[in-house]
């Protein structure tokens, strides 16, 4: 229920994440594209360098992300916009102290790769009772047990009432083809009953498509204004405003293809196909009133004009009621 499209085949996450590269005036420009497209969520990345970074290991990551850093009224403005625009609003949230201050802005929270042991943050958010993805890069199987568990603790009816998904993800930026490891979905889709998705970080559309065929019902995809800026890292595996669409078109022409019919569709119907197909029963010599039928004198050919051909053992052996010349019809 909370991450099913209403429009497309998948819950599409158009994450504008940093690449505004700490600039608002193009943060706008990404948020409104972004509401552009067929894409259902709009995501961005509420971050402070201070809460994330520690200057005394990582000073160098630490100036990196302040770089990038918008102000909370700078965030709240965005947020109005992909409301205005009728989007789904999503957001990672870096630092616990942001909950509180975002949580009427966000529809959907997410907790990326990095902090899916970061019990702080996943237990404020469990509190506000709102939707969270969890990206699972770097885990194994193990790593999402206990986070799963640990959200039981809090809540038990949270995770039954599908309020939880999981992305399978690889924290590569970009990620090689040979190592989406696409497989995984299959493996959690098994492996737990929650919605289960994919946040890639490839370099174009071709593997987002082959994590719809695998069965992810949930899409994130970084997204920009111009991939081939080098200044940053996040364009050159996102997708830009036609991508987005062409993708949604792709794999809403895929899920067409995909459906399941046991019936005669339009066009069969329109060419006539049962007609030119299917097969009736007919006299293969002529037949005397009265002759036994054998499969001397019947035959089962195109087109199928009355009764079919599967009734043919039943007559095997039965006298014929009526007098048939060679290719007629058998009246059943």
């Amino acid at each position: 229920m909370y991450f099913n499209s209403e429009i497309n085949p998948v819950l599409f996450i158009a994450e504008v994440g940093s690449n505004h590269q700490g600039n608002f005036n193009e943060a706008k420009k990404l948020v409104i594209n972004a509401c552009k497209t067929r894409a259902d969520v709009v995501k961005l990345q509420i971050l402070s360098a201070e809460k994330l970074i520690s200057q005394k290991y990582d000073k160098k990551r630490y100036h990196h992300f302040k770089k990038l850093e918008l102000s909370q009224k700078e965030n709240k403005k965005l947020f109005e916009i992909i409301k205005s625009k009728k989007k789904i609003s999503s957001a990672s949230i870096w630092d616990v102290d942001q909950i509180d201050i975002f949580k009427k802005d966000i529809d959907i929270f997410k907790i990326g790769s990095g902090d899916i042991h970061n019990f702080e943050i996943i237990k404020k958010i469990i509190k506000t009772n709102k939707p969270l993805i969890i990206s699972t890069g770097l885990s194994d199987v193990n790593d999402i047990k206990k986070t799963i568990s640990f959200i039981n603790s809090l809540n038990k009816s949270y995770i039954k009432s599908k309020k939880l998904s999981l992305l399978h993800c690889n924290t590569a930026y970009p990620t090689p083809k040979e190592d989406v490891s696409l497989g995984t979905i299959d493996y959690l889709l098994k492996k737990f009953d929650i919605p289960i998705g994919y946040s890639d970080h490839s370099i174009g559309k071709e593997i987002i498509t082959y994590a719809f065929l695998k069965g992810a019902k949930i899409i994130e995809k970084h997204f920009s204004n111009n991939l081939k800026n080098k200044s940053f890292r996040d364009h050159e595996i996102s997708l830009n405003q036609k991508g987005v669409n062409d993708y949604l078109d792709d794999i809403t022409k895929i899920n067409e293809y995909l459906k399941t019919r046991y019936q005669i569709t339009k066009s069969e119907k329109k060419q006539n196909n049962l007609y030119s197909f299917r097969r009736s029963i007919y006299a293969k010599t002529n037949i005397k009133k009265g002759e036994l039928f054998t499969n001397k004198n019947l035959i089962c050919l195109r087109p199928y004009k009355k009764d079919n051909s599967r009734k043919y053992f039943n007559l095997i052996n039965k006298k014929a009621k009526l007098k048939y010349k060679k290719n007629d019809l058998i009246n059943l």
